[in-house]
Formats: structure tokens, sequence, C-alpha cells
């Protein structure tokens, strides 16, 4: 039998010591415990500079399946790329720490990977407590990114993605406009998730999109014109690296 679990949750975390105390990784783990498969869940402490840390390493102590791995604060996609080459699950998802899409949806993914899939994102379909002007800037991105790099993907920017542990070995070992180039402040993300995407697509991966609730939650670690503003000059950045060849091994 194979002794490595079947599915990872990887979950980044920057300064996230407040979400803890609501109680947001409790449904989480009462999710998994159900479940009749092997599991474990990794943390990736982003830097943070508040108590996320010490409440992470308490929460893993105290669970088998659970390991926490801290790296110098680097943004989304240097937290979740030491998340995913560490996992070591036969599917690996990531998630938001914030469970803005419940990790209960992960299980429409997993039949997807039954069915043949080495990637599934979630669309967000539900959405709940999002703005009207949020939802503009996301529709315009999208579309930015269909007309650059995508044109087959609904929705690249929902943080919840799940790979095969080959296609994710592959993919995530091989970002580069996505990695943190000197210093960078609060929680930068970049075109990260257009790059995974991209990366998927030209690598032959099977790609499935699947429909899953969502829940905007307020957060201040982003600023909503600046953030984008810099995601589309990292979607043009994917384009032209591909051009010039840099992605190839």
């Amino acid at each position: 039998m194979d002794s490595r679990p079947f599915l990872s949750v990887v979950i980044p975390a920057y300064n996230e010591a407040e979400n803890f105390k609501a109680g947001v990784l409790q449904p989480v783990v009462e999710y998994l415990k159900k479940q009749k498969y092997l599991w474990e869940m990794v943390f990736v402490d982003d830097g943070s500079t508040d108590d996320t840390h010490r409440l992470l390493g308490d929460f893993c102590r105290d669970r088998k399946n659970c390991r926490m791995i801290q790296i110098e604060h680097g943004g989304k996609a240097a937290a979740v790329t030491a998340g995913m080459m560490a996992a070591s699950g036969q599917i690996i998802l990531f998630t938001d720490f914030d469970q803005s899409t419940p990790t209960s949806e992960v299980s429409k993914l997993i039949t997807r990977h039954q069915q043949g899939a080495d990637v599934v994102i979630g669309i967000r379909a539900k959405t709940q407590n999002d703005t009207w002007v949020r939802k503009v800037r996301s529709w315009v991105f999208v579309k930015l990114v269909n007309i650059i790099a995508l044109p087959e993907i609904r929705d690249s920017q929902c943080g919840f993605k799940s790979f095969t542990n080959g296609a994710a070995q592959q993919i995530f070992s091989s970002l580069q406009v996505s990695l943190p180039k000197g210093q960078i402040n609060g929680g930068y993300m970049g075109a990260f998730d257009v790059e995974v995407l991209f990366l998927a697509k030209k690598f032959g991966c099977r790609i499935d999109q699947v429909p899953v609730n969502w829940i905007k939650v307020f957060s201040d670690k982003l600023n909503i014109w600046r953030e984008p503003f810099m995601m589309a000059i990292d979607t043009f950045k994917v384009r032209i690296y591909d051009i010039l060849g840099k992605y190839e091994k």
C-alpha cells in the first residue's frame, strides 16, 4: 500500500493571527477527519510579524497530520511554492487561510482528478460579500489574462487549485516571474496563478475547471489598485518569458 497521504492541503499564512483566533481552521480539520483517505496539512508561515508562527506551531504540535514550514517573507507565490514542493500527497490542494472557499469543496476537485485531470481549478460561481468595484476589477483582469495568456480559463485567480503530485513538482519548480525579487511588502502575489496555469498548459497538463462556493473575506493586506496593475505587468512578463524561451529546460 502507498503510505503517502492521498491529499495534502497547503495553506500559506501571512499575519493570520486574527483569522486563526476566529477559528477558521476548525472546519478544515473537522472535514478532513471524516475522510477515509490519508491526509496532511502543510502550513507555510510567510515571515509573519504577528503571532501567527506561535499559534500555528501550537496547532501543529497537537496534530500528527499537520506541519509548518517557515520562510522569509516573499509573498503568496513563495509561500505556496514552498508548501507545494514539500507536500507529499498524491493530490495537492492549495487554499487560502481565511477559507474563502471551504476546504470541503475539494471533493469536487478530487472527482475530476479521478477522471484523469492533472490540474483542477475552482471557479467562483457563487460569490458572497463582494463589491461591484472588485467585481469589475476582477472581470477586467480576467479578460486581460484571456487575451494575453489563457484564453480558455474562466477564473485564473480563485485561490483554490489542486494538482497531481507530478504536475505540482513540474510546474512549481519552473516558476520564474512569480518568485520574489528584492523586498516584498504585504501580501503581494503578482500574477502567480496566471504563471502556474500557463505552465500547466505549456507542459501538456489536462486542466479542469469546477464551480465552487466563494465568500469575499475583506483584508487590508493588498492594495486594491496597485496590486492589479502589478499583476497585469507580470502577466505580460509570463508571455514574454515564454517567447524568449525562458521556460525551456
